[in-house]
């Protein structure tokens, strides 16, 4: 490996290793706290590296929800991915048999970096992806480490009582991250047809049309799907743009 290229890599991937660190740490927490063992944290983060997902799954095992539930909930949540990919067609299109990675390693803070970045001089574009795609999992990685670890210890130290109420994280991680996004995007949409879905389905549940287990799927099909009929149509078309920017460029 280039060491240029790697360490132009760290350089550009540094802010997401202390969020990815501290997020880490609150998920190998969170998950060890709900009884399994540390080093399943870590599979976890390997075979299944999603980030908000991985902190809503411990909820679901944890509650004994169905796999046909878990796996529609972690759909839905990651149901943005699919537009995601659609933005990373022309960066991904050349990647050969790194493309299947290169898919299953974007989250929210890595498409970030590799649609906005722009690659250094006289180096290999998709390989330089792959290296950004692979130190932010690990970073995730490291930091579910510690944290499932040090969960670990203190427990068989006698303080695990020390960490009461740490599943608050999830709900603190996701006010956060909507705090950010309004301050950055400004755009007051998606929170609102977010909390108004959620109200909905709360007052269906309230009425007895809707049960319990269904409040979460029903907020989030709801959302998306006011989401996709107020900004759907204008999305497609710029990216539609892209690609064929795109392609013209590539036939010159």
């Amino acid at each position: 490996m280039n060491r240029y290229v790697f360490a132009q890599a760290v350089k550009i991937t540094a802010p997401v290793f202390f969020g990815y660190i501290a997020i880490g740490i609150g998920f190998g927490v969170l998950f060890t706290n709900a009884g399994y063992p540390w080093w399943l944290a870590v599979a976890a983060c390997v075979v299944m590296y999603t980030g908000s997902g991985q902190y809503f799954i411990v909820g679901q095992l944890a509650g004994g929800a169905p796999l046909a539930e878990i796996l529609l909930v972690q759909f839905l949540l990651s149901i943005r991915h699919i537009f995601y990919g659609l933005a990373l067609i022309s960066k991904y299109r050349n990647a050969g048999a790194r493309k299947p990675y290169l898919i299953f390693a974007v989250t929210d803070e890595t498409f970030a970096l590799v649609h906005g970045i722009a690659v250094p001089p006289r180096v290999d574009a998709v390989s330089f992806y792959t290296i950004i795609s692979l130190l932010d999992q690990l970073y995730w990685c490291l930091g579910c480490l510690i944290g499932a670890v040090s969960y670990t210890v203190l427990e068989r130290c006698g303080l695990g009582r020390c960490l009461d109420g740490v599943d608050f994280a999830l709900t603190s991680l996701f006010i956060v991250l909507l705090i950010e996004q309004l301050a950055s995007s400004k755009d007051m949409l998606p929170c609102i047809a977010g909390a108004a879905a959620s109200v909905a389905a709360v007052a269906l549940y309230k009425a007895g049309i809707l049960a319990s287990s269904n409040i979460i799927w029903a907020s989030i099909c709801t959302g998306l799907g006011v989401m996709l009929l107020a900004r759907g149509p204008s999305f497609f078309a710029r990216e539609k743009a892209v690609l064929r920017n795109a392609d013209g460029n590539e036939s010159q």
